[in-house]
């Protein structure tokens, strides 16, 4: 049997995984990125062998949200099923924000972004109503971590309070490893995103041996990084060919089939 990794030394595309990318980005940003089109993102992930990805704007870390979910819209239209849609959030009214939330959802989109530059705690009120309907719909909300203390209190006290939703971590093992570890095994709905420029070498094997190979998961970061470059850290991790199969696709499936559309 050739491995996935074989499969990909060879440049062959690794049609036989049902890929999907759960950490993505649709848009412009500060610095030169040469294709930032919704085309050239699918031409990469079929090239790679990738079934979707799950995009924020790259704009989640400012207030333009109205416009950066709007871009993600066009681009989850464009291409159907390939991109999806995370509703990235601004607390900056709490009417306006729940009715973004709805409003989005109604458009397809996916799930929600939250990300820690706004200096707004993830537990604050004004996003109240967002975990509430995460809750009530079983989405999946991708927090931005980078191994802060706040973080962790604040997603395992969400973890509790949405027990319907499912909670990714990303950047997991950014630093603070073993307590990135310790949320996941003890939180049934909080994940571990993948996604970090750097990966320590051993990195995919603590987390799958402290967390457990159903809670890990694949982003790449596009266009921040690179899709070819990040899923090498999956393929290249001595674990089973089966644990492979789950981090890169098998594990987000499952998060997605229990939205409540």
């Amino acid at each position: 049997m050739t491995t996935l990794l074989q499969r990909a030394r060879a440049g062959l595309t690794l049609s036989e995984a049902p890929i999907v990318d759960v950490h993505g980005h649709i848009g412009t940003y500060a610095f030169s990125i040469p294709d930032v089109s919704p085309a050239g993102l699918v031409t990469v992930m079929d090239r790679v062998g990738i079934r979707s990805i799950i995009c924020s704007h790259m704009r989640t870390m400012s207030a333009e949200m109205e416009r950066a979910n709007n871009e993600v819209l066009e681009a989850m239209q464009a291409f159907p099923g390939r991109i999806l849609g995370y509703i990235s959030l601004w607390p900056a009214d709490k009417a306006a924000l729940r009715a973004e939330v709805e409003t989005r959802l109604a458009q397809g989109f996916t799930g929600i972004k939250l990300h820690r530059i706004n200096a707004f705690p993830y537990t604050d009120p004004f996003y109240e109503d967002a975990h509430a309907i995460a809750n009530e719909r079983r989405l999946p909300v991708l927090c931005h971590t980078w191994g802060e203390e706040d973080s962790f209190r604040e997603i395992a006290e969400l973890s509790a309070r949405a027990p319907e939703a499912s909670y990714m971590m990303a950047h997991s093992g950014s630093s603070n490893e073993a307590r990135y570890i310790e949320l996941a095994r003890t939180c049934e709905n909080v994940y571990l995103d993948l996604t970090m420029s750097l990966c320590p070498r051993g990195l995919v094997e603590r987390l799958v041996t402290g967390a457990g190979p159903d809670k890990v998961l694949f982003g790449s970061d596009a266009y921040f990084l690179s899709q070819t470059q990040q899923i090498g850290k999956v393929l290249g991790a001595k674990i089973s060919e089966e644990d492979k199969h789950k981090i890169l696709g098998l594990n987000a499936l499952r998060i997605l089939d229990r939205i409540r559309r």
